[in-house]
Parts: structure tokens; C-alpha cells; sequence
């Protein structure tokens, strides 16, 4: 999602890039292979080549410690298959989303019993494009040169996490639906939904933006996308990126993780087949997992992901993960090292480290 130009960002962490499909894939694997391993050894890697606090971050024990001291900036929610959270901190408050909120859009296209193999003119797409906003998720997207399907559509918003597939997917749907869907989801602290576009193009034509409510900030966005085209976008510098990612689309931790376990349970097959694809990607994941349904975003200061895995032959786990604010030091060391999905995989694999978890964020 993230949008640079100023200075690079990705789209959703890892970053995309040329090769990008195949990057993702190796980060996952790496971030898979390297949870799995006994702390002490993931520790002793990180440790020869980590002099600096910023460092530290990058293994899931350090991460961990991370938000304990910064409780501002973070929410975590673990939800197991059945009963109530296992591990709830900041879960209540809400957080800008990133990315993570094209699991809406994908979510209210696959209810809405539209026929996914139906094309659109690749027109209808590319009039959302903003090139340079989406680390080159747009460029790997798999989409038909000339007329997408819907389903095409949707792989790309969520495997790639490609902007414009999201946006020509919300102006057919229509961002009344996907909010509707949204509530019917039980997202009640959930803010309405926007296109990226519209946010974009806000961002440096409106100066009250962060000073309006989401409400308002949803009516506006729509206004502007429908009225400016793509290529008359600019972006401000990053440090003013930051401040406006701070008022993006907001949803909270306790909220999603609510919802990725209804979606790993008992979810649109077409939505559950989306979001799994990091097992479609990579065959030690499809091993180890019977289930890895994953969304990220992130915007410059911003990197959330909330997923549904369930390892082998063992029941699942709902898990929301949201960080907001962050020092680029510390952004950087989670873009390089995926920290944040190492720890997503041991909250959800190790109980003795979700234990661990539980306690350390228990005295905050």
C-alpha cells in the first residue's frame, strides 16, 4: 500500500521489488524456518550482527520487549479456534491499518455473489494506478493485459496487495457494502473504508485532513478519487507521509483477530483460497500449516498484519498485529528482518513463548 517517491517504501511488509513474488516467498520461508528454531539459536544469529537498540527488533523476542516498552505504539490479539483471547494488549484501541484493510473489500466481493470469472476492462484498474505508491505490486500483479476477472482482481489486492486491484474492486462493490460487511463481521470499532487513491490525492489537496473525523475523511476520499486522476498525484515528503499515515483507515486488534478466525473457520472459500497464498507460494509452509491466511500493510511509520494460521494437525490461532509510529530505525530492521511475522508464527506455534508473551506484556 505504502506510497514513497520522496524516499522508497514498500507496499506491505517484505517489500516489493523487482522479483517480488519471489522475494515474498523466500521471506516467508525464512521467517517460517527461523521461528521454528529454538529461541536460543534465533537469538545467537541476531546478536552477532545487532550492536544497535534499533537492531534488536529484528528476532520476535526482541520485538516483543519492543512493544512492551512502547505501549502506544502497538496492539496484539491472539485468538485461539475457541474461547476468548489468550493474549490482548492495546487490542481495544484502534490503530491505522495499512494494507490490512483490502481483507474488507476482499471479504464483502466474495459475499456479494458476483460471478468472480466476469472481466472488467483493464482501464477500470489502471485509472487507480498510481505508479511508485506500491513497491512494484502493481507491476506483479498476474492480471489479464486486457480484461481481469474479478477473481484476478482479488488475488492481486491481497497476494500482492496491489492498490489498484483494491480500488477497482471497492468502486464496483461500493464502499457502502463493503462497510456494511464489515459491521455484519462484528467490527465495531472498524472506521469506514476508502480508496487509496482518494487517500493519496488528499493528502496534499486537503489540510484539514487529519483534523477530520473518518466519517468525514471516507466522504472526502471518494470525492477526490472520483475527481482526480491518477497521474496528476503527488506525495509529500516522507516525514509528512508519516504524519499523514497516522490517520488512515483505523480498525482494532481485538476486532480483527475476531474476524480472521471466523475467516479461517468458517470463511468464503474463494476468500480463504486469497488470503492462504503464502502456502500456495511455498511448499515449506504448505508442510508445516494447514492453514495461513495473511494480510500486511504498511505505510511509512505503520506495519500491521493480521493472519490465521493453523499449524499441521493442530488447531488454529487468530492473530492481530498492529504497529503504529515507528521510529525508521526500527521500521527498516522489521522491513529486513520480518520480525513481526517471525513473532506472529511463534504466538501461534510455541507455547511456551506465547506463555512467555503473556507475561512480559502482563506487566505493562
Amino acid at each position: 500500500m505504502t506510497p514513497s517517491r520522496p524516499t522508497s517504501i514498500s507496499a506491505r511488509v517484505p517489500r516489493r521489488s523487482a522479483g517480488a513474488r519471489g522475494v515474498i516467498a523466500r521471506a516467508i520461508a525464512c521467517a517460517v524456518a527461523l521461528a521454528l528454531a529454538s529461541p536460543a539459536s534465533a537469538s545467537a544469529t541476531h546478536a552477532a550482527d545487532a550492536p544497535t537498540a534499533a537492531a534488536a527488533v529484528g528476532t520476535p523476542e526482541g520485538l516483543l520487549t519492543w512493544i512492551s516498552r512502547h505501549s502506544s505504539n502497538a496492539a496484539v490479539a491472539v485468538l485461539p479456534d475457541r474461547g476468548p483471547a489468550v493474549l490482548s494488549f492495546g487490542a481495544g484501541r484502534r490503530q491505522p491499518l495499512g494494507s490490512t484493510r483490502k481483507v474488507l473489500v476482499a471479504g464483502a466481493l466474495t459475499a456479494s455473489r458476483a460471478k468472480l470469472s466476469q472481466r472488467v476492462p483493464r482501464s477500470a484498474v489502471e485509472r487507480f494506478y498510481v505508479p511508485g505508491t506500491d513497491g512494484g505490486a502493481h507491476e506483479h500483479a498476474q492480471l489479464d493485459a486486457t480484461r481481469p476477472t474479478l477473481r484476478q482482481l482479488l488475488r492481486a489486492a491481497i497476494e500482492v496487495s496491489d492498490n489498484a486491484s483494491a480500488d477497482a474492486l471497492l468502486e464496483r462493490i461500493g464502499a457502502p457494502a463493503v462497510n456494511a460487511w464489515a459491521r455484519r463481521q462484528g467490527l465495531a470499532r472498524q472506521d469506514p473504508i476508502y480508496p487509496l487513491l482518494g487517500e493519496f490525492a488528499a493528502w496534499t489537496r486537503d489540510p484539514l485532513w487529519t483534523q477530520r473525523t473518518p466519517s468525514e475523511r471516507a466522504r472526502r476520499a471518494l470525492v477526490v478519487a472520483r475527481d482526480v486522476p491518477a497521474g496528476e498525484i503527488s506525495l509529500p515528503e516522507i516525514d509528512e507521509q508519516r504524519r499523514l499515515a497516522a490517520a488512515s483507515v483505523a480498525g482494532t486488534a481485538a476486532d480483527w483477530a475476531r474476524l480472521m478466525r471466523r475467516i479461517g473457520r468458517h470463511g468464503d472459500p474463494e476468500l480463504v483460497t486469497a488470503l492462504d497464498w503464502p502456502r500456495r507460494q511455498n511448499e515449506q509452509m504448505a508442510r508445516r500449516f494447514d492453514r495461513f491466511l495473511a494480510k500486511g500493510g504498511s505505510l511509512p511509520g505503520l506495519i500491521t498484519e493480521a493472519d490465521y494460521v493453523r499449524p499441521a494437525g493442530r488447531p488454529g490461532a487468530a492473530i492481530a498485529l498492529f504497529l503504529r509510529d515507528l521510529p525508521p530505525a526500527v521500521e527498516q530492521t522489521l522491513q529486513r528482518t520480518f520480525a513481526q511475522q517471525k513473532l506472529i508464527v511463534r504466538l501461534a506455534t510455541d507455547a511456551a513463548f506465547l506463555e512467555r508473551a503473556r507475561r512480559v506484556l502482563a506487566e505493562k
